[in-house]
């Protein structure tokens, strides 16, 4: 079943997907998404998640860019975003690029930006969601923009021996997420001299060259309605795993993803463990569902 991705052009955290689905050469469904709340019909799906980007293969519903890089490693095994030899620090390292380099990087795209550049709509709920002051972060950009410089120079020292990609001759995991960081920076016109320090390294630039040759794939475009309609018409995968205490199994609970304002998601507890959380829930428009999230950066409420 090919894999659907509800996504919009300019999320950097969906550009990182479009490129794991580049690396796995693989057919995909796009559905493009609201860029702001509400997202009614992806919360049909999702049960209220409306971050982006949002993995569904037919009733398993993904949330979080860790979750669905392992839902896609598992659906296409080869080739592994978790080459050897970092094999599972990959996933520490992209951790690391999508947590306190993702903040950094979004002060040297959006720091610089002139009063009104963003859309009034786009900057309330941001604000509303996440925290975000724009007239904030334009003061502590310099700072921020200093630590995307050096995480250039880090990821430029680490390709000094000659490899091609961080850990080697193959890309992964965390390639992709450094690699988003950059692209979201080149993205923003007004962060042009940003964008300049960070390629301006010609290993940084030779390696990110590189990962935009992996292009996205093979999508293409389906509307919310249809997506509802495949997850309607499909029953989620059998979970395993275990459950940690203090959770128990059917247990109904609510996941809420830390420094989000957005609701919690509810649903019936199938999986808490290190290896990620399931709930079930269903909605009359898709059916019986599956939600899927990372254990890292959640919260299971009762």
């Amino acid at each position: 079943m090919a894999p659907i991705l509800h996504h919009y052009p300019t999320s950097p955290f969906a550009e990182l997907v479009r490129m794991a689905m580049g690396f796995k050469g693989l057919e995909w469904q796009s559905v493009t998404i609201p860029r702001i709340a509400p997202k009614p019909d992806l919360a049909v799906l999702s049960g209220g998640y409306i971050r982006t980007p949002v993995l569904q293969i037919g009733a398993d519903i993904y949330c979080d860019t860790a979750a669905i890089l392992a839902a896609l490693e598992a659906h296409s095994p080869s080739p592994s975003f978790f080459p050897a030899p970092l094999g599972a620090l990959h996933g520490i390292i992209a951790n690391w690029a999508g947590g306190p380099q993702f903040r950094a990087h979004v002060g040297a795209a959006m720091g610089a930006m002139p009063e009104g550049a963003l859309d009034a709509g786009f900057v309330a709920d941001r604000k509303a969601r996440f925290g975000l002051d724009i007239s904030q972060l334009g003061k502590a950009a310099p700072q921020l923009a200093a630590q995307t410089r050096v995480a250039a120079l880090w990821l430029s020292q680490t390709l000094a021996d000659g490899r091609a990609f961080i850990g080697g001759d193959a890309p992964g995991h965390g390639d992709l997420a450094l690699a988003s960081n950059i692209w979201f920076v080149r993205s923003v016109p007004f962060a042009r001299a940003n964008a300049e320090a960070l390629t301006g390294l010609p290993l940084v630039a030779d390696w990110f060259g590189r990962m935009e040759a992996l292009g996205h794939g093979t999508p293409t475009e389906i509307s919310a309605d249809a997506a509802i309609a495949v997850a309607a018409g499909a029953t989620p995968r059998p979970v395993g795993g275990s459950i940690e205490a203090p959770f128990s199994h059917g247990q109904t609970v609510r996941i809420q993803t830390e420094g989000s304002g957005d609701a919690p998601v509810e649903g019936t507890l199938l999986k808490a463990d290190s290896t990620g959380i399931t709930i079930a829930r269903s909605d009359a428009r898709a059916g019986a569902v599956h939600v899927h999230f990372p254990r890292l950066g959640q919260f299971i409420l009762p």
